[in-house]
């Protein structure tokens, strides 16, 4: 038989051809689009107009390129006020098919953290926007920082949400390969079905930092001659503009132009689709139940799991905790109206972004974590106003408010929000002053970062250094971008009402750096609590005995009183040493206070009679013989003083931070120290009282 080998030859070329040309691949583009509650408002016209905006105008321009996007209802609130003709744009892309609008938690929650009823709550807050202002209906939604756990499938369900996204390290887990991440799965919880698309990490590094064609390049690895096959890019927005350098890459030099435009050449087998529009043409691959999990950085971050960070970080969880509690005195309000005003308001203070710290600031950012407390604050401010027909009200409880075994105080009243720890000192964590919605205890610990020995070993290369990174730490100066302030760490948590008994060569300098040692044995330890209550008048008083080095044993006892209606704190102090020969010791009570601006004009000291050289926040110095201390935040209209029985010796310092950020390392203000002290010689059986009165006036 005669076979024509050049015939055979061409046949196969083009059978390979036809297979080649069978191969397509599906490809979801979806951006994530947030600022948080309480960000800057320059922040948000900056992203708007370096990524939100100018991402739209180059994809209206390619209408063959399907995209999917998602805007949180914070973001969203803001584009209202300030660029309401983007709504009009984003409606027309959506009618011609182009853009499917992805819903979520309207403040962007970390939803395993919050309630049911809150999870619903929010998302359909969110899909109720989405349908008043673009007219579309919401299938799926972001998940706020791909934080998964298992249980969400049922309250997502029951939101309307048919699907989310998470990362393939999700998936990788439980042993499943990247290759099976070519479609999406199902999952259910109770019976209440949800499904889950993967997000391919390494197209997260491509997009948009690689060139446009490796991206094709690796939809090409991807492509297959079978129906269906996926690939999916759901990120950050913010890295089309906003991050450091992106603004110059992704539009002044052409990247996306580059990238659609490949896209829309390739169009024959790169499919681009959305979410919705692939759930309707394909069935899932299979059932999965995923582990409790998060994006690879962020399992680093946190230690593997996002809810750590309330255990790394005690501002995080008095946050919280604070939401909590707030949340839970929501059920006692009847009234509709006030009931839906409180209720938005704890929604916003469930905001994540202040709640954790990874690569950028988050929770190292005083603005974001003030902006949560003063919505919590203005939601008690409604439910404790239903509550009391009066405003003549006074509130002692007991109560295990930030779940750590014991027992914490609360103390309320029309002015004041307090939360006093026994076991802790009988110190103070939460002095939120109602009418101005601040909580000046929201305050930061300065604590060991992962970067922070990174920055001192580039610093030890820098200058040949042979010392071990704790030596070099030691004389470290932060110098990089402009940082001066040395890296502190604190020995123990910044709150107020810490009582200090110090040598008396113990000064200011030595103070401030935290190089010194306790004389006495009391501070943040365990102290007996008694609580004294009658009408209108409520007094918390904590005592402690402790020894002084070889010397004697000293009983403290504090007594914090409060009124009804009263702006007025009183803390009265009675220290009484039992010894055989006399004993010296500087006694000091610290007090840190946020303002959020260490170093602006408008918020200063003040002390009657005196003129300050650096009156600033930020400062540091030593006043004696103080009788009454005034510090004033023009900024917010309000006025904090000391007033001392027997004038004090007063230093004062700032708390900065050194963390990392989008742009690099940060210097930050957080909070002022205020430590009132008295040296005291006391003969064996003597005392010696002190009275500090607290007022906040707006």
């Amino acid at each position: 038989m005669f076979v024509d080998e050049g015939a055979a030859v061409q046949t196969a070329v083009q059978e390979k051809e036809r297979e080649t040309e069978k191969k397509t691949v599906s490809f979801i583009l979806a951006l994530h689009n947030h600022q948080p509650v309480g960000n800057l408002p320059e922040v948000f016209s900056t992203a708007f107009q370096d990524s939100y905006a100018p991402f739209i105008e180059v994809l209206y321009r390619y209408p063959s390129v399907k995209a999917v996007l998602h805007y949180s209802g914070s973001l969203f609130d803001w584009i209202e006020k300030n660029e309401p003709s983007f709504f009009h744009t984003l409606r027309e892309m959506v009618d011609r098919g182009q853009v499917e609008i992805m819903g979520g938690g309207y403040y962007e929650p970390v939803l395993p953290i919050i309630s049911d009823e809150d999870k619903k709550g929010q998302i359909q807050k969110l899909s109720h926007y989405i349908k008043n202002k673009i007219g579309t209906n919401v299938t799926g939604m972001w998940l706020t920082e791909r934080i998964w756990e298992p249980h969400l499938a049922r309250p997502l369900c029951q939101a309307g949400i048919r699907y989310v996204v998470v990362d393939d390290a999700h998936f990788q887990e439980l042993g499943m390969k990247s290759e099976e991440l070519v479609g999406y799965y199902l999952t259910e919880e109770e019976g209440y079905p949800l499904n889950i698309f993967s997000i391919s990490e390494k197209l997260r590094y491509l997009i948009p930092f690689e060139k446009a064609d490796k991206t094709i390049e690796f939809l090409g690895r991807l492509s297959s001659a079978k129906a269906g096959s996926l690939a999916v890019l759901a990120d950050d927005g913010e890295k089309f503009g906003t991050w450091p350098g992106t603004k110059s890459h992704v539009y002044e030099e052409g990247w996306l132009e580059d990238f659609f435009g490949l896209l829309t050449d390739n169009q024959e087998w790169i499919k681009t689709t959305t979410f919705k529009d692939y759930l309707e043409c394909y069935p899932p691959r299979g059932r999965v139940y995923l582990p409790a999990a998060s994006y690879r950085e962020m399992k680093q971050w946190a230690g593997g799991y996002w809810r750590n960070f309330l255990i790394r970080y005690p501002e995080s969880n008095r946050m919280h905790k604070k939401m909590l509690a707030v949340r839970k005195r929501l059920s006692l309000v009847e009234n509709k109206e006030a009931r839906e005003r409180a209720m938005d308001l704890i929604w916003a203070g469930q905001c994540n972004c202040a709640y954790w710290h990874g690569v950028f600031g988050g929770l190292y950012l005083n603005f974001l974590r003030a902006a949560i407390y003063e919505n919590l604050i203005k939601a008690e401010n409604i439910i404790v106003r239903e509550i009391y027909s009066r405003d003549n009200w006074l509130e002692l409880k007991v109560k295990d408010r930030d779940y750590d075994g014991y027992q914490e105080i609360v103390l309320n009243n029309e002015f004041f929000g307090l939360l006093l720890s026994p076991n802790q000192g009988g110190s103070l964590w939460e002095l939120s002053y109602r009418p101005a919605a601040v909580n000046f205890l929201d305050t930061m610990t300065r604590r060991p970062e992962s970067y922070h020995d990174d920055l001192l070993k580039q610093e030890a290369i820098k200058n040949d250094d042979k010392r071990d990174v704790q030596t070099i730490h030691n004389s470290f100066s932060v110098k990089e971008d402009g940082l001066k302030d040395f890296i502190i760490y604190d020995r123990y948590p910044r709150g107020a009402l810490l009582d200090h008994i110090l040598p008396m060569e113990v000064d200011l300098e030595s103070f401030s750096r935290g190089e010194f040692k306790e004389k006495g044995n009391f501070l943040m330890q365990p102290y007996v609590a008694e609580m004294e209550y009658e009408e209108g008048h409520a007094s918390v008083i904590f005592t402690r005995r402790s020894k002084i080095e070889e010397e004697g044993e000293l009983l403290l006892q504090k007594k914090l009183n409060l009124k009804a209606s009263s702006q007025v704190i009183e803390v009265a102090y009675d220290l009484k040493y039992e010894g055989e020969a006399a004993s010296s010791f500087r006694f000091g009570v610290e007090f840190n206070l946020a303002f959020l601006a260490g170093y602006a004009t408008d918020r200063y000291y003040h002390i009657p009679g005196r003129t300050i050289e650096q009156p600033h926040l930020a400062s540091k110095g030593t006043e004696e013989e103080v009788e009454e201390l005034f510090i004033f935040d023009d900024w917010r209209k309000l006025g904090v003083s000391f007033r001392f029985s027997s004038p004090a010796r007063i230093w004062r310092f700032p708390v900065e931070t050194v963390s990392q950020s989008e742009g690099g390392m940060e210097r930050a203000y957080q909070q002022s120290v205020i430590i009132p002290n008295w040296d005291l010689v006391l003969e064996p059986n003597a005392s010696s009282s002190f009275v500090i009165q607290l007022s906040v006036n707006s």
